[in-house]
């Protein structure tokens, strides 16, 4: 019925075209598909060719495309009936062009050869409607094809290929596995009894791969050879020689994957590997991935496989099943970032690569966390997917619960693209009440600062050994809690500012004595930067030889008693290194000082400079230290260096002299007094 639709139509066009119009007279006819075998001279007819005004026209054969390695060539291609010889296995595609003065007609056909001359290879063309098993055709050369696939096929049954088995598929053939599919491919472990899927032309992408869109968990590839897969085609978003649909499932043991155009495999965020064991992926020679899955799916691929010449992509952005999960040592580039959250951990192990697309981050949320645990010389590198500075956001911890983050023999690149919170970028930010152990590891050319843990509640356990390198900011910003964490042997490197900046917006206030140890390596302070860029000390600070700390303009220190804690200093430097507290800028004048309000005798400065304070205050005096009068202060100060005061070098109360202990003082200068009472 729909026939004759057509045709009453096209009658209906006719009577209605123009009568001057001209038609292309000419109708090539190329003769019928035929099947042949391998080194059949082959005979073509053209002569149902037509020509409706019956005129002589021209005839010129060509080949499209032939079987890797053929040299077939006709006898003469401007005749009716030209001859070739099918001297390789597989599917020749030619075209017939007859031409007569500037019109001109085409047709195409197929000639398929089989390899041998008894038993042939078996041609498929139509969809997989039937249970089917692939037989091992040609057992006693295993290099032989025993089935040809010609065109996009649909599978609708079970398929079992047995060892041994070759299928090759033409050009822009491709095998779906629907939902009422399933697709069993397990050969042996031996060269000649593995199974082989590949191309009939032996070019990465001259098939376009196999999708999955069947659930059924009897997919299997074991054994199994899969090449030059990834052709373009309406069915994938991308090349791949496997797609998992969001529902597919697929078992991968013991199978290689070479010669692939684009990646080996890709699975939609729904999709499922049942298992992925011993396999050896090899991508194309620029690199690029080669496997590409989502988060919740990478730990299926467990060490043991090999991936060459190009990564693994992850290709969603959560992992939130409250597990503790492992990435096997390989390298990985996250499209989307990460986000880590409700318990969930995640452990890297040595070796491991991780590369993070531009301004993406890593988030450890929620009890989310992280066990970067590399070794020595094979550290974790959680790095940008570009390679220059500030190319990625970074990591992001916060409310960690009880589950830091530990990063040990880690190393962290390119981070700092854009603030991961508040207003400044870091490669590794501590959040409020995030947790994190860092342990000789190095964080490198940041777009901010390095490390930042300033937040309220943001801990630093442990900070040892690390090198914090070549930043646009500070190497490390960290609130008061965390100075003491951070030992002598963290190194420095080309640094904007090379400074730790300490956020004085939280007072000292320990239940334990604050030790702060500087650094081994010289002219490295500690800049007191906050809001007021004040530093209150409520508990007890212990300042070590060579440690110096560097005030911004009117700022202060204070030492008093808080919430039931006593507060004090106690500042013991050494004739050769000097415990100094300055103005950053070395400008006389600029801060207040140190003002000493309570009765410790903790309170103690030995071989210790403080330097350009005194700021003036209106009707009142100043100095760089004050022995405060209410509350009432106490200090012992000896072998000291007081100078480049706004006024006063110490100021204290005249009935309260016995309050201050000095002896050995030098003071540099002073406008007024050295000792001012009141």
């Amino acid at each position: 019925m729909m026939a004759i639709l057509f045709a009453m139509v096209a009658m209906i066009s006719c009577q209605v075209d123009d009568s001057n119009e001209e038609r292309n007279p000419l109708i090539a006819q190329a003769g019928q598909d035929r099947q042949v075998v391998a080194g059949a001279v082959v005979t073509l007819d053209g002569r149902a060719s037509k020509d409706a005004e019956g005129g002589v026209f021209g005839y010129l054969w060509s080949f499209k495309s032939k079987p890797a390695g053929s040299q077939a060539t006709f006898d003469d291609a401007t005749t009716a009936t030209p001859e070739f010889v099918a001297d390789k296995w597989g599917t020749y595609v030619i075209e017939l062009l007859i031409s007569k003065g500037s019109w001109y007609s085409k047709d195409e056909l197929l000639i398929t050869a089989s390899e041998g001359t008894g038993t042939q290879t078996v041609i498929i063309s139509e969809d997989i409607t039937a249970d089917m098993i692939m037989e091992d055709i040609f057992e006693e050369d295993w290099t032989r094809l025993d089935y040809l696939i010609l065109k996009p096929i649909n599978l609708q049954a079970k398929l079992t290929i047995k060892p041994g088995v070759k299928v090759a598929f033409a050009e822009n053939a491709s095998l779906t596995v629907t939902a009422t599919g399933a697709f069993i491919s397990e050969g042996g472990d031996q060269e000649e009894s593995r199974i082989y899927l590949t191309g009939e032309q032996e070019t990465p992408g001259s098939w376009s791969g196999i999708l999955f869109q069947s659930d059924n968990p009897d997919n299997k590839m074991v054994h199994t050879s899969l090449s030059h897969a990834g052709g373009d085609s309406d069915l994938y978003p991308s090349n791949a020689g496997i797609w998992l649909d969001d529902a597919g499932q697929l078992r991968i043991e013991n199978s290689y994957f070479t010669n692939n155009k684009g990646m080996a495999i890709s699975l939609s965020p729904g999709a499922t590997l049942v298992t992925f064991r011993d396999n050896y992926l090899k991508g194309m020679e620029n690199g690029g991935p080669v496997l590409a899955l989502p988060a919740d799916e990478v730990k299926k691929i467990v060490s043991g496989n090999q991936v060459w010449n190009g990564d693994i992509a992850v290709t969603t952005s959560s992992l939130d099943s409250g597990d503790e999960l492992v990435w096997g040592q390989y390298s990985y580039t996250l499209l989307e970032g990460l986000k880590i959250i409700n318990g969930t951990g995640l452990e890297l192990h040595e070796s491991t690569i991780i590369r993070i697309a531009a301004d993406k981050q890593i988030a450890l949320l929620n009890g989310g966390y992280m066990k970067a645990l590399g070794a020595d010389t094979r550290p974790v590198e959680i790095r940008g997917a570009a390679a220059n500075a500030g190319s990625w956001k970074g990591i992001f911890i916060e409310h960690s619960n009880g589950n830091p983050s530990v990063f040990r023999y880690a190393s962290v690149w390119n981070a700092g693209s854009s603030p991961l919170a508040g207003d400044h970028p870091a490669s590794v930010h501590l959040g409020p009440y995030g947790e994190a152990a860092i342990d000789f590891s190095s964080i490198n050319l940041g777009g901010g600062d390095g490390v930042e843990a300033t937040s309220e509640g943001a801990t630093l356990l442990s900070f040892s050994s690390n090198t914090i390198r070549g930043h646009a900011g500070y190497p490390i910003a960290v609130s008061t809690k965390n100075v003491s964490i951070i030992d002598p042997e963290t190194y420095f490197i080309n640094n904007a500012i090379n400074k730790v900046r300490v956020d004085g917006n939280y007072a000292i206030a320990s239940d334990q004595e604050t030790v702060w140890q500087g650094f081994n390596q010289a002219n490295i302070s500690y800049l007191i930067k906050g809001l007021s860029n004040d530093l209150l000390v409520w508990s007890g600070l212990k300042v070590e030889a060579g440690v110096t700390l560097e005030m911004e303009n009117e700022a202060r220190i204070v030492v008093e008693d808080a919430n039931g804690r006593q507060g004090y200093i106690l500042a013991t430097g050494t004739p050769d290194k000097h415990v100094v507290f300055k103005h950053v800028y070395d400008i006389a004048g600029s801060w207040y000082g140190i003002t000493f309000s309570n009765m410790s005798q903790n309170n103690y400065l030995e071989y210790t400079e403080v330097l350009y304070a005194g700021k003036k205050v209106e009707n009142s005096f100043s100095a760089n230290i004050i022995v405060d009068n209410s509350p009432e202060g106490r200090l012992t100060i000896i072998n000291s260096v007081l100078g480049y005061s706004g006024q006063h070098g110490i100021a204290i109360l005249n009935e309260k002299r016995e309050n201050l202990n000095d002896a050995g003082l030098t003071f540099l200068e002073i406008p007024e007094s050295t000792v001012y009472t009141w």
